[in-house]
């Protein structure tokens, strides 16, 4: 099975941020880009895409030294040029990469032949100025201070790790309704067997009658007394019809006990071959999106903004999903090298890439990555970011729990052992 590989993608980022026709469609207006200038088109997009939550002042050194330019940008002037470049490039460049991998890559992997998506939403803290204010509204503690926030919605492939829809909307946006936006734009893909894994914040009659309508497979958990049919279904595995504004739908209703003894409902379309257990072990694979967002917020930084304007910030998040879903591909290059590795030398522990610090080895070298065109200093690129993440790569030592260890007579925080795991 061969994978692509994270310079075979390089370059196919690079060739399509260097042509012509992608700075004719990505830039505002026909005149911007056009005179020689200290600052290029395709300076904006490295700068955007190598930022590491530094000062933007530092960024812009940091690039052009790497790049082996000495010229003196300022933080303004960088501000002003980037005005003139839509946001859409890094949304078209992630869609150069999904499509690469869905076309190119022999080991995507599935669940019984079917694609597992889980799509859910995440609050992002934004530039706290007025414009941010106004275009995505604000939050507010007990004090009077307010802040600005979006709602941000991604669907992602939990068994993969590559995210194919990122989107930042008003932070008082309705999730419901937005799920049923993304459900429309999905059923355009060719996505026909897969699987949408959802929280329990989601499901409505409406949602169910639009997964019908796209002939989409979905397994979501519900809230109680969100549907009344559903909440009077007590059996393990059953049949619930609903009938709403002239739509009958059959909905199949799953009670499972988790290992704290509490109950959940799971609703889905999915056949009977799909069994209890099943449904349950499918089901826990959503945490992934959860584990994500984690690394799109702590590790690609996504909340640090390096500019404030709208058009910056929607720059920064997108660039910061295409970030992720690089570190993704390399991960799983790292990964197959490293095993062979333990393999060969017959090591009883299996390593496994550091993705927070890939993202960064990432971020820091992408202009490095993208500005080498020669065979053998891409070979040299590769093995030397390799020898950095095997510094970095660490092993799953499976060693045994131990109980809560309280002394007497203590009333306050228990004090108990952890496991290095």
């Amino acid at each position: 099975m061969v994978k692509i590989t994270t310079f075979n993608l390089m370059r196919s980022l690079s060739s399509v941020i260097y042509s012509e026709n992608f700075k004719d469609l990505m830039r505002k207006i026909a005149t911007a880009f056009t005179r020689r200038r200290k600052m290029l088109f395709c300076d904006i997009i490295f700068i955007v895409l190598s930022a590491r939550n530094r000062a933007v002042q530092t960024e812009l050194d940091d690039y052009f030294a790497k790049k082996g330019v000495d010229e003196n940008v300022s933080r303004q002037a960088f501000a002003k040029a980037r005005e003139n470049l839509k946001h859409e490039a890094f949304i078209h460049l992630n869609d150069v990469l999904v499509e690469k991998f869905e076309r190119e890559d022999g080991a995507i992997a599935t669940y019984r032949g079917y694609r597992l998506f889980g799509v859910d939403g995440t609050l992002i803290d934004l530039p706290n100025t007025e414009e941010m204010r106004r275009t995505y509204g604000f939050a507010s503690n007990n004090t009077d201070k307010v802040f600005a926030k979006g709602l941000a919605m991604t669907a992602f492939d939990v068994l993969n790790g590559i995210t194919i829809f990122a989107e930042l909307f008003r932070y008082d946006d309705s999730e419901k309704r937005r799920i049923l936006y993304i459900s429309d734009g999905f059923a355009q893909l060719n996505y026909e067997k897969s699987i949408w894994l959802l929280d329990r914040g989601y499901p409505s009659f409406d949602l169910f009658a639009r997964f019908h309508n796209n002939h989409q497979c979905y397994l979501t958990r519900v809230q109680t007394q969100t549907l009344k049919e559903v909440e009077a279904a007590s059996q393990p595995d059953q049949i619930v019809t609903l009938t709403r504004k002239g739509i009958t739908l059959d909905l199949r209703v799953v009670n499972v006990t988790l290992d704290s003894g509490e109950n959940e409902k799971l609703i889905t379309n999915l056949p009977a071959d799909f069994t209890v257990e099943d449904l349950k072990a499918l089901y826990i694979k959503r945490w992934g999106i959860e584990t994500n967002y984690r690394f799109l917020k702590q590790k690609a930084v996504v909340e640090t903004f390096t500019g404030e304007t709208n058009t910056a910030v929607l720059q920064d998040f997108h660039a910061a999903i295409l970030i992720l879903n690089i570190a993704t591909i390399a991960w799983r290059e790292q990964a197959d090298i490293l095993k062979e590795g333990d393999k060969n030398k017959q090591q009883k522990n299996e390593y496994f890439p550091n993705k927070s610090k890939l993202i960064q080895e990432i971020k820091c070298d992408f202009v490095k990555f993208v500005l080498c065109d020669n065979p053998v200093a891409h070979i040299y690129r590769q093995l030397h970011l390799y020898s950095r993440i095997k510094r970095y790569a660490y092993h799953l030592s499976y060693v045994k729990s131990f109980p809560r260890a309280v002394k007497p007579g203590y009333s306050g925080r228990s004090v108990h052992t952890k496991a290095n795991l």
